[in-house]
């Protein structure tokens, strides 16, 4: 049986979470898919029900980035963006539409001096970037799930709470509770996957002036509404931008250094990063990490007084020969950190 729906109702669909049994066999299109979440924003349908409808169908095109970059931008919530990007990874082979969705159609790349201008605008803004913070606090959450079956079957795993401190241009963290209770623990000992250096330490790698990284304008976007240039990045595993770490047990810590590639989001306005996607590569065949990737969002938050650009999400993926791991990073309630405040660190 083959069924076709106008966008309208198929984002009655979507919303209500019925009759998509009927063509989940049946290849949808992405403007399709691009038209029903609009309308479904536009109606303040809930994003899980959204999500959840997605789940359910198949891409006959492919889904690329920037489609989920402006569909975020006009108001998809996470749910429905972590849908999206489960469709873009099971279309990646299928052919590319013949055009770009209604009102998505980008601009003319840029000169080869706009290009270089606006990347040499964000290295400025960021090879000094932790220099110009000041000492803080804030909260950190790390919701935490694990697949023992490497088929998508993510199950929770304890969700941490913790206390970051950026003092001396240095990251300290101290966990609060996992799953709700309090906890002595370093973060290193809680167990499972934890990533650190959000609050500078790769914006100083990939722009320090040593560090010969390959870079490329990719593609226009729009993130949360504004003008964005998004370049393809590279940094050989020469010049040791990011390590991997692997507990076999709580004495026995093995490292490696790894390349890194990804993508960098640049405010036009402003000159700034507002997002760095980064995948390791080059992982040595024998070591048990086989896939490390993070997407870090900044944005602007008061601290005493003045707003500053900082992490505000994250989400990073680290698979190993045994089990896949996946993290979604809140920091929130940043505050000044003061002179008189007592904080003290378990062991690292």
């Amino acid at each position: 049986m083959r069924v076709r729906l106008s966008a309208a109702v198929f984002a009655v669909c979507l919303a209500a979470a019925v009759c998509l049994a009927a063509v989940a066999s049946e290849p949808v299109s992405v403007d399709s898919v691009v038209a029903a979440v609009r309308t479904s924003i536009a109606k303040k349908h809930k994003d899980a029900a959204i999500a959840e409808s997605l789940d359910n169908l198949k891409l006959g095109q492919r889904l690329d980035d920037r489609v989920i970059e402006i569909l975020e931008s006009e108001g998809a919530g996470p749910q429905t963006l972590g849908a999206l990007q489960r469709m873009r990874d099971a279309s990646r082979l299928l052919p590319a539409p013949a055009g770009p969705p209604p009102g998505m159609t980008p601009p003319p790349p840029p000169s080869s001096e706009e290009e270089h201008r606006v990347w040499q605008s964000a290295a400025g803004q960021s090879r000094d970037y932790t220099s110009r913070l000041p000492d803080f606090v804030c909260s950190e959450t790390i919701h935490r799930w694990s697949d023992p079956t490497g088929h998508e079957d993510w199950r929770p795993s304890p969700t941490i709470v913790a206390d970051l401190t950026f003092f001396d241009r240095k990251e300290n963290y101290k966990p609060l509770t996992v799953d709700g209770k309090k906890s002595d623990q370093a973060l290193a000992d809680v167990g499972g996957a934890t990533s650190q250096g959000e609050f500078g330490s790769i914006l100083a790698v990939v722009f320090h002036p040593d560090v010969q990284t390959e870079f490329r304008w990719d593609h226009w976007t729009t993130l949360r509404k504004r003008s964005t240039a998004v370049y393809f990045f590279r940094v050989a595993a020469s010049y040791h931008p990011h390590e991997l770490w692997f507990r076999n047990t709580p004495t026995d810590v093995i490292k490696t250094v790894v390349g890194l590639h990804g993508y960098v989001y640049v405010d036009l306005e402003t000159g700034r990063v507002m997002r760095l996607s980064s995948t390791a590569e080059d992982i040595p065949a024998d070591f048990p990490v086989r896939r490390s990737s993070t997407v870090l969002d900044y944005d602007y938050a008061d601290i005493g007084g003045t707003r500053y650009l900082l992490p505000m999400r994250a989400e990073v993926r680290i698979d190993s020969t045994s089990v896949q791991s996946l993290n979604a990073v809140e920091f929130h309630n940043y505050r000044k950190f003061q002179a008189e405040t007592s904080v003290t660190f378990g062991k690292e």
